[in-house]
């Protein structure tokens, strides 16, 4: 069963850590697999491009082609609070 735009945005407000509320977004705005996600590396994220994007490593995705996703300018304000917060370091 698919998660509701209720059920996640109940997920959301529950989310106290940056970094998770960030992981959660991410994977939930792009329909990325957890793996794709966990290997996204700070080099990895362009939020100077319009849209912003971010590149994925073909090793990490089913088909193992390299690719770029787009993220919504919700996305990316998400984004920057999480490397401003200082959490994007570990």
């Amino acid at each position: 069963m698919a998660l509701t735009e209720d059920d996640l945005s109940d997920i959301l407000l529950a989310c106290s850590d940056v970094r998770l509320k960030t992981y959660v977004m991410f994977s939930a705005f792009t329909g990325m697999r957890a793996v794709e996600t966990l290997s996204i590396r700070l080099k990895d994220i362009n939020l100077d491009s319009n849209p912003a994007r971010v590149y994925i490593r073909g090793e990490f995705t089913k088909t193992r082609q390299d690719r770029y996703v787009c993220v919504t300018s919700e996305m990316t304000q998400q984004l920057k609070i999480w490397l401003d917060s200082g959490q994007s370091d570990h």
